[in-house]
């Protein structure tokens, strides 16, 4: 499973650093998926590790939609059902797995897969919006 962790590349910043920071966080949870699967303490971990990547996820995808309305991002809205589609999408795993048909490390290498790709292609559009946002503006609510 070693293989299956993400290494954060500079490839994937944004080129703001609170959303770039952000990221890396969501990275780390994936990889403390594998590794609750590696250790095979898989429920336990699973379930902590879906609820503190559900909670982050939803305060990073407001400080992303936050930026994108204060820029006038053109694909906004495609953007934000993007973030609606996975919150979706993670619900439906967990009930998958709360019935005995999703095992953690399949949850673990959708959410990889997503993740990456989302950060790859999806973030990077907006990227070149974001050159004259100040990132304090947009820290999450405390």
């Amino acid at each position: 499973m070693q293989n299956n962790k993400v290494a954060w590349s500079d490839a994937f910043s944004v080129g703001s650093k609170l959303i770039d920071d952000q990221h890396k966080g969501l990275v780390q949870m994936t990889n403390d998926l594998f590794t609750g699967c590696e250790r095979r303490d898989e429920t336990v971990s699973f379930m902590k590790a879906i609820q503190s990547a559900v909670s982050y996820a939803k305060v990073h995808f407001a400080t992303e939609e936050r930026f994108m309305q204060k820029t006038n991002y053109p694909d906004y809205a495609l953007h934000k059902k993007e973030h609606e589609d996975f919150v979706q999408m993670v619900l439906k795993q967990v009930k998958n797995f709360e019935d005995g048909n999703c095992a953690p490390i399949d949850f673990a290498l959708f959410l990889k897969n997503w993740l990456l790709n989302h950060i790859a292609v999806s973030d990077k559009k907006y990227s070149p919006y974001l050159t004259n946002i100040k990132d304090a503006e947009f820290a999450p609510p405390k």
